[in-house]
């Protein structure tokens, strides 16, 4: 039997008070034994088979299978025949149980055979039937063809099915005939598949090897059934072809079988064990492990679930996903409660199985240390000794080890690193001496972290305050005090404050630098006055020195620097009164205008004031130039700022005004006059005069006739450009234009159209422009005119160039003295008319018959007033001809052939000569130019004649007869021709050419075969070719056998360019010979470059020659002949050649000067100069040409910087090096007499500037408090020019204050809908820094409100898109900002923006409709149903009002009234006239804004007899709670009515999500039973408020009742923490004080309660221990900040995660975002050398420019400023003579 499994639970239980307890699954399987035995379906078979002859033995006769219930080996079975089979005529597949036959068989025979079925058991068990075979005869051919009812069948059976179980039918038509059914295709299907025989009746058959079939077909019928047992997980589909046959005609089917599958797989897992640690403190929802289990049925789905569990409490502890089988952590693990979880996993519903897990639970690090008191306190002096001790902080942890180990740090509040603490004792001591100006008390915030991992950590505060002793020096607020007093106040003005601080009071006293008495000190306040007049000029700065004395005698100094500021008295003053200059209107924008001489334009100007009042500014006056100049504000210079047109403006006059900088500004007397010149050049396109040209065509028409002229102009009028005119492409036929005069006339005048639109196009060689041409075609119309005669024809005389009259035509027809216009319409340019006397003249330029023979002239005449009437008339001139062509022979050349014993009169050869002209000028005659005795020529044929017979014995002699060809004309030309007559006997080869001639390639490779020559012999005989002549360097070569002429060696044109060779051929047997000529001519090809005469070019030019100036030719040479010779020249271009300065010309090689020339610029140019020939491929040669431009004295001193840039300390002592600006002189004599001065920009004297060297240092009136940048004016001069430089000086202040909002939190209110751009709010912010520091960009911080504001440079919000107030997120903004200032420091506020409400939302009813049932006698009073809306806006514009609406005959208001605030409706009164109807109307809400908003809703009323009873729900109202997770289709209860009866019930939803506009919810309409239909999301929908209505149906009117649903959706803990933005991004300047707050992060989570709550913390994958020492995080704020000193150039940037974690009951979600820290760099590191000594040396007559030496230093800052190294010469005077330059090298620089 079939083995089976047994499944059982065992549970053991302890005795204790709690017993425990284990279950254990045991599986009890069933082994299959062999008891029973083989069965076949029937016991006797029988069947019908036609006879078979040789050809169809061997092929399967029938199939009987058998079947074993038993499994494995017992169930394989193996046929034999055991008995019938004695003669061998059958064979048994003994697998398969076929029937075969060995032999052929014939009608009438009859077998009867015993088959034997045994199977594979122990022991084995047999079965046998019978097989009884009746062979009959072959049935008749059948006329009707075998179809099979369907194209393809398709059956389906469940693998359990048992053999010979049928599975379908196939039917064939026609079904009256015996037919044989086999399945013939489909491997696996013939195996499991059979046709059942003994179904078939008298008609079975066999015929068709199903060999290995599962499955079989009834022969006579079609039925298919099992064969095999069927196994879904081996094979699922059968695809196979049964075939039927009557015994002549045969039909195919295709039959497919799906074997569905049965569960009879027990599932198995991957292990039958699973065991995993995990640490005690991993959260709740934690991923343990996943649990894999498979099972090979088809389609099965296996479920998980914790079965049981060791302990009960673990089954608490995890849950599994009973889809995936990840095992989930349900509670917090507590490793001292169990440190050990066995559970038991079972799979399900189908075969149980069961698998065991271990937990292992690691301790983790679960007690925080604390401090032994929350707060501590201390005192100490200022005056305490470094490394002295504060105080001590003690904590303790309730852990041991490591998790026990506690160490100390100062996580805020330690300004200026003050203290510092001992990490293992927790003593704070004195690290730095404290500040009491700047700072009092500390609050320090110690934190006590353990060793555990993670580390857990506590913080206290501890609170020093610092206190002054007694007998401590009085403290300067500061060293150095500056302050600034002009020239002209008053005695006795205050010039400062001077504070210091101490225990008891102070006297001050002015105890240095006032030798004069020019100020006082009030000694107990402090204040210094003036008491005498103070002038800048006698001194500009005095330096005193403040003492302060307390009651102890203790005193200190101060400096104080007294800077006098000098008064603006002078104006400036023009040096000239007028400037003239000019430029090109091609000039690009900034191009400097110069002056009559070249030089640039500069406006100048003086003051005799010094410093800032001596600065002078220009400006232009006239706004009109101001838009095309610009004056250089300093210098003076004019340039233009925008592009110019000569055509528009061509004169510029205008004003430059100057005024200094001082206070107040002093302005010139009067403006100085500026005229500027522009120049022309070729920048416009020619404008065609007309923008369409339109005329009328008359026809008929006649080619050449003018159409019209088209006219153009061009604007450049100072170059004028030839204009050149043609027609665009497509506009070309039937019309022709002159490209110089613009006339255009008719080219064909087959016209086919009545309308023409050409375009027309005008070019001056580089622009263009366009117009339409627009041509009418009319018939002329009849005019009255016409001419004396139909046609006029005359003739002249060709090449005449006289202007002769030619004719002269006349038109009648016009009214008395009515004058007539002629003209010609093509007079082209040989004619032309008298309008008004008709008279026609040659032009002069003459004729050429043999060009044109006959004109035909079209002469128009018209009346003056009306041009379409016009009487036309054709004038035929003919030319006449005149002999001045000579007569040109053709054919040539001449060669010719005659027998030695040719008979007189022989025709030898007829040559052909033509002649141009007309007439007897063009008649030609031939005659022999001498008297030749045996040869005469025709002279009308030229037919040249044998004249005398030859002597016999000639033989291969050449004669060269002369021919002339003479014309009629007088006097007659002629032209003669050489014809060569060659005598030959019978004897001589004949060559099938009288010559021959080729054509060949100077490049021809050799052995290459030229030509052919063929001679014959007279004889028959063999012809031996070879070359007698004409090849005199054996360069060809002929074949002697076959004739055909190579070229042997390389031929060149230039060498030979042509040959004339000449060919014998000898006949072989007798020796006679006959000789031909060959002309081969050599073509050129293009295989030598151009030659230049020189290997170089060289010469001089002066930078003062003018564009275009001749700077020398090249010349070359190229032996190639026509185009392969010419050449033409180009400068290649080169970046490094100064190829600009240079043009040359490409046919004759003369370079002109393109440009300007520049010495200081460019001393060498050296051009490479191609000469490129004509060929193809084109050759090139190329030549250097070297040009040195000489010097003229025009340049002035440069300085090597326009703008010098440099730095300085705030901090930096008087006399400190600044910069040194250094300047040079392309004329060298002029360079040791440079001298440097500060121009402007050093109004307070803080600058000095040594003479000769350029250095600036600090002054010693320089005050401690200085500007942020000075932008110095210096000049150099070396005697006549004097150039300018800037140098900006940036003065590098300490960032000491961090900008501060003026609130934490501002409140802003903005109109919802609002434009975009609205301002909102207007934030401000101060920073006590000066400069940059003090510059401060605003951020908005969080995505949200950067989608929907942004904040401008100046801290104005503005709004960047419409605001919806009824969007919950939009009603209340809050935008984080933060303040950044540019030395790194930030600070941060919230504004909150509050949208103010507009009316635009109509109010919106909570349903689609309300209907209610009432009786027909109801009373006054009764309530019926209440109408609800909502309006989403605020305040009044939400006050909803209702009202009754309707338009229907019944007054509805006579009936109901309602209540306008609550919704309520009352009746009035019964409604009997209404019984058994509908009452229906609406009702009207309107709210209260401005302007009002309403919406209408329809009210049914069912009006039901009075003797009706009207059921109501079990509840007035009813309220749910559903799990956000609650799968669709659960229900959430059942509505009931009483009393009880059939009803229907319904949802009437509203048009609100939460009015159930989806359809979440939806009710059973039998049952009343709510359903959820869709997937809930609290956060989208946290409650749903809609009706159900209950429908019980009535004869004429149903009753309808309905009840309100709530229901809450409880929150599920779906939703991850989402922040505010993807990335933050922090900005931090080093060394700011730890505890330092960076930036706040912010997470929403759109969860409730514990699960929407956020908390965060810092994470790290690459440096966790960095991060976590560098900075801390406030888990509920999010505010991170600093937790020690940052060092940029130790760690210039950090990266790192915040984790957002909520608090979720069930378990915990978390995000992350990315958090970017810039730390930013400070000048913290000074350059320093890489070696304390360079040696260098250098010759004297080193050129300028030689390195000497290279310096290098490094520097540790980083960013550009700090680490700018500027290298500067000191020491002697000699030292001028050397220069040091920048080389930047990696993080290096060389000097």
């Amino acid at each position: 039997m079939r083995k089976e499994e047994r499944k059982y639970q065992v549970t053991i239980t302890d005795g204790g008070s709690s017993p425990k307890q284990s279950t254990i699954w045991v599986v009890v399987q069933v082994l299959d034994e062999n008891d029973n035995k083989p069965q076949f379906p029937e016991k006797v078979y029988q069947i019908k088979l036609p006879e078979r002859d040789r050809k169809k033995r061997g092929e399967p006769i029938y199939r009987a299978f058998a079947f074993d219930r038993d499994e494995g080996p017992s169930a394989e079975i193996s046929y034999s025949i055991v008995d019938g089979n004695d003669d061998g005529k059958f064979f048994i597949d003994p697998k398969t149980g076929m029937v075969s036959s060995r032999k052929q068989f014939t009608a009438g025979s009859y077998d009867i055979l015993t088959i034997k079925a045994v199977d594979n058991g122990r022991p084995q068990k047999s079965s046998t039937a019978r097989l009884h075979i009746e062979w009959i005869k072959k049935p008749p051919p059948s006329p009707i063809p075998l179809t099979f009812d369907e194209p393809f069948y398709n059956f389906t059976v469940m693998e359990s099915d048992r053999v010979t179980e049928i599975v379908g039918v196939v039917s064939v038509q026609p079904a009256n005939t015996p037919l044989w059914f086999d399945i013939v295709g489909g491997k696996h299907a013939r195996e499991m598949f059979y046709i059942l025989q003994t179904a078939c009746g008298q008609n079975c058959s066999t015929e068709g090897g199903n060999f290995d079939s599962s499955f079989d077909a009834e022969k006579g019928v079609g039925t298919i059934v099992i064969a095999k047992p069927l196994d879904a997980e081996q094979r699922s589909i059968y695809n196979m072809s049964v075939e039927v046959t009557d015994g002549t005609n045969v039909a195919v089917t295709q039959v497919f079988i799906k074997v569905l599958d049965n569960n009879d797989n027990g599932p198995e897992f991957s292990q039958p064990n699973y065991d995993v640690t995990i640490s005690e403190d991993v959260l709740p929802d934690t991923e343990i492990l996943q649990i894999e289990a498979t099972d090979r049925d088809e389609k099965h789905k296996l479920s998980y679930t914790v079965h049981s569990s060791i302990d009960s409490i673990s089954m608490r502890k995890f849950r599994i996903d009973p889809n995936t089988g990840v095992l989930y952590t349900v509670e917090r693990l507590d490793h001292e409660a169990q440190d050990k979880h066995i559970l038991n996993i079972m799979e399900f519903p189908y075969r149980r199985n069961l698998a065991r897990v271990i937990v292992n639970v690691e301790d983790a690090n679960d007690h925080s240390p604390y401090f032994t008191n929350p707060l501590y306190e201390a005192s100490m002096f200022e005056s305490a000794a470094l490394g002295s001790a504060v105080l001590q902080v003690t904590a303790l942890d309730k852990d041991r080890g490591e998790n026990a180990e506690l160490i100390y740090t100062i996580e805020a509040g330690n300004t200026g690193n003050t203290f510092k603490i001992e990490p293992v004792l927790g003593i704070i001591t004195v690290s730095k001496e404290p500040d009491m100006a700047t700072m009092g008390q500390f609050v320090l915030s110690v934190k006590v972290t353990d060793q555990g991992s993670p580390p857990m950590s506590a913080t206290a505060i501890v609170r020093i305050s610092v206190t002054m002793s007694d007998n401590s020096q009085p403290k300067f607020m500061h060293k150095d005090y500056q302050a600034e007093v002009n020239e002209n106040v008053d005695i006795g003005t205050s010039v400062i404050l001077i504070s210091a601080i101490s225990q008891s009071t102070l006297i001050y006293d002015i105890r240095d630098g006032d030798t004069n008495g020019i100020f006082t000190i009030n000694p107990y306040s402090g204040v210094i006055t003036t008491r005498k007049a103070l002038d800048y000029e006698c001194a500009s700065s005095h330096q005193l020195t403040v003492q302060a004395t307390n009651m102890a005698g203790m005193a200190s100094n101060a400096t104080v620097n007294v800077q006098i500021v000098d008064e603006n008295d002078n104006a400036p003053v023009f040096l000239l009164s007028q400037y003239s200059g000019s430029l090109s209107e091609a000039a690009p924008v900034n191009s400097i205008v110069r002056s009559l001489d070249n030089s640039p334009l500069v406006i100048r100007a003086t003051d005799a004031d010094s410093n800032r009042n001596a600065l002078l500014v220009y400006q232009i006056v006239e706004s009109m130039a101001k838009q095309f100049f610009t004056v250089d504000s300093s210098t003076g210079a004019i340039r233009t700022i925008a592009n110019l047109d000569h055509e528009t403006i061509a004169h510029f006059h205008f004003h430059v005004h100057v005024r200094d900088s001082g206070s107040p500004q002093l302005t010139a007397e009067s403006p100085v006059e500026v005229n500027i010149e522009v120049t022309d050049v070729n920048d416009n396109p020619p404008v065609f005069t007309q923008a369409v040209f339109e005329t009328v065509l008359l026809l008929p028409t006649y080619v050449g006739v003018e159409v019209l002229k088209v006219s153009a102009t061009d604007p450049d009028s100072e170059v004028p450009p030839e204009l050149t005119y043609s027609l665009m492409e497509g506009s070309l036929d039937p019309f022709l234009i002159d490209s110089n005069s613009g006339v255009l006339t008719i080219k064909n005048n087959n016209l086919s159209k009545d309308h023409y639109m050409l375009i027309a196009k005008v070019s001056d060689g580089k622009f263009y422009s366009t117009s339409v041409v627009t041509i009418l075609v009319k018939e002329a119309m009849d005019s009255g005119l016409h001419f004396t005669q139909n046609f006029y024809s005359t003739s002249i005389s060709e090449n005449n160039t006289n202007i002769t009259k030619v004719a002269i035509v006349n038109a009648v027809g016009n009214r008395l003295n009515e004058p007539l216009k002629y003209s010609i319409l093509n007079p082209g340019n040989k004619f032309k008319i008298k309008s008004t006397s008709g008279v026609i003249q040659t032009t002069g330029v003459p004729f050429d018959r043999e060009e044109q023979e006959l004109y035909e002239l079209v002469v128009e005449a018209s009346r003056e007033l009306d041009h379409l009437r016009v009487a036309r008339v054709v004038v035929r001139v003919n030319i006449e001809d005149i002999n001045d062509n000579s007569p040109v022979f053709v054919g040539l050349p001449y060669y010719a052939a005659v027998q030695v014993d040719a008979e007189p009169g022989t025709l030898i050869y007829q040559v052909t000569a033509i002649d141009k002209d007309k007439g007897a000028n063009g008649e030609v005659t031939y005659v022999l130019q001498d008297d030749y005795g045996h040869f005469k020529i025709n002279p009308n044929s030229g037919n040249v004649i044998l004249k005398e017979a030859f002597n016999s014995d000639l033989s291969n002699i050449e004669y060269g007869v002369t021919i002339l060809a003479k014309d009629g004309g007088k006097p007659p030309l002629s032209t003669s021709v050489e014809l060569t007559i060659t005598i030959v006997n019978k004897a001589m080869p004949v060559f099938d050419k009288p010559f021959y001639t080729a054509s060949i390639d100077e490049d021809i490779g050799m052995d290459t075969p030229i030509l052919s020559i063929n001679a014959t012999s007279p004889e028959g005989q063999g012809i031996i070719y070879i070359i007698i002549d004409g090849d005199l360097y054996k360069q060809f070569n002929i074949d002697f056998d076959t004739g055909v002429l190579n070229v042997m060696s390389p031929l060149d044109y230039e060498i030979i360019s042509a040959y004339k060779l000449t060919v014998r051929a000898s006949d072989a047997l007798t020796g006679a010979r006959a000789e031909v000529t060959i002309d081969l001519i050599v073509n050129d090809i293009n295989d030598n470059p151009p030659v230049f005469d020189q290997p170089t070019y060289n010469t001089t030019l002066s930078e003062a020659s003018l564009i275009g100036t001749p700077v020398l030719q090249i010349v070359s040479a190229d032996a190639d002949s026509e185009n392969n010779k010419l050449v033409h020249y180009q400068i290649v271009q080169d970046p490094y050649n100064s190829t600009d300065y240079f043009h040359i010309d490409s046919t004759s090689g003369l370079i002109l000067t393109a440009r300007m020339l520049d010495h200081e610029s460019v001393q060498h140019c050296t051009l490479k100069v191609r000469a490129t020939d004509n060929g193809f491929p084109s050759l090139s040669s190329e030549v250097l040409v070297h040009i040195y431009i000489s010097d003229i004295n025009d340049n002035s001193p440069v300085f090597n910087q326009l703008i010098y840039e440099s730095y300085v300390s705030e901090l930096a002592p008087r006399g400190h090096f600044v910069t040194c600006v250094q300047a040079s002189d392309a004329d060298s004599s002029d360079f040791d007499r440079l001298e440097y001065s500060i121009l402007s920009g050093n109004d307070r004297t803080s600058f000095l500037m040594d003479s000769r060297s350029g250095v600036i240092t600090l002054s010693n009136h320089r005050k401690q408090r200085m500007e942020p940048l000075y932008s110095l004016n210096v000049s150099v001069s070396d005697g006549l020019f004097t150039s300018t430089a800037q140098v900006h000086i940036r003065v590098l202040g300490a960032n000491l204050y961090s900008p501060a909002f003026s609130q934490s939190t501002y409140v802003a209110e903005v109109r919802e809908n609002a434009a975009v751009g609205t301002k909102v709010i207007h934030v401000r912010t101060s920073d006590g820094d000066p400069g940059m520091y003090g510059q401060i960009s605003y951020a908005i911080i969080n995505d949200f409100a950067k989608d929907r504001f942004l904040i401008d440079s100046n801290g104005q919000v503005i709004t960047t898109e419409r605001l919806d107030r009824e969007n919950p997120l939009e009603g209340d903004i809050s935008i984080f900002l933060r303040a950044l200032d540019g030395g790194g420091r930030t600070t941060f506020c919230t504004v909150r923006v509050i949208v103010v409400d507009e009316n635009d939302n109509a109010p919106q009813f909570l349903t689609v409709e309300y209907r209610a049932s009432v009786r027909a006698d109801v009373g006054r009073g009764h309530l019926v149903t209440q109408v609800q809306a909502m309006d989403p806006d605020d305040g009044a514009n939400s006050r909803i009002t209702y009202s009754l609406y309707s338009e229907a005959s019944v007054s509805v208001a006579d009936l109901l009234e309602i209540d306008p605030d609550n919704g309520w409706m009352v009746t009035k009164g019964n409604f009997n006239q209404l019984k058994n109807t509908v009452l229906s109307f609406f009702v009207k809400a309107v709210d209260g804004g401005i302007p009002v908003k309403h919406s209408l809703i329809p009210v049914y009323i069912h009006v039901v007899p009075p003797e009706t009873f009207l059921p109501s729900f079990t509840q007035s109202q009813y309220s749910f709670t559903v799990s956000e997770d609650t799968a669709i289709g659960s229900a959430v209860d059942t509505l009931r009515i009483l009393p009880s009866q059939n009803a229907r019930f319904t949802t009437v939803n509203g048009e609100r999500p939460e009015n159930n506009k989806a359809g979440v919810f939806i009710i059973e309409q039998e049952t009343g039973t709510i359903k959820l239909d869709k997937r809930l999301d609290r956060e989208i929908s946290p409650a749903f408020h809609f009706k159900v209505a209950a429908t019980i149906p009535l004869d004429k009117v149903d009753i309808v009742f309905t009840v309100d649903v709530d229901i809450k959706v409880l929150d599920l803990n779906d939703n991850k923490p989402v922040f505010e933005t993807s990335s933050y991004e922090a900005i931090i300047m080093e060394g700011m004080p730890v505890g330092t707050k960076l930036t706040q992060v912010r997470a929403v989570d759109m969860d409730w309660g514990a699960n929407g709550q956020v908390t965060y913390s810092l994470h790290s994958d690459s440096q966790p221990e960095k991060i976590m020492q560098a900075f801390n995080i406030d888990s509920n704020t999010g505010w991170i900040s600093t937790l020690k000193d940052l060092d940029h150039e130790t760690d210039p940037a950090f990266t790192f995660s915040v984790v957002a974690c909520d608090l979720g009951e069930a378990f915990s979600l978390s995000s992350t975002a990315l958090v970017s820290i810039r730390v930013t760099d400070i000048n913290d590191n000074a350059p320093v050398f890489a070696h304390e000594v360079y040696r260098g040396d250098v010759k004297e007559s080193d050129p300028p420019g030689e390195v000497v030496a290279v310096l290098s230093t490094w520097d540790r800052d980083t960013s550009d400023i700090n680490r700018q190294v500027t290298y500067h010469i000191t020491g002697e005077p000699t030292a001028l003579n050397f220069h040091c330059t920048l080389l930047p090298k990696g993080e290096r620089w060389q000097g």
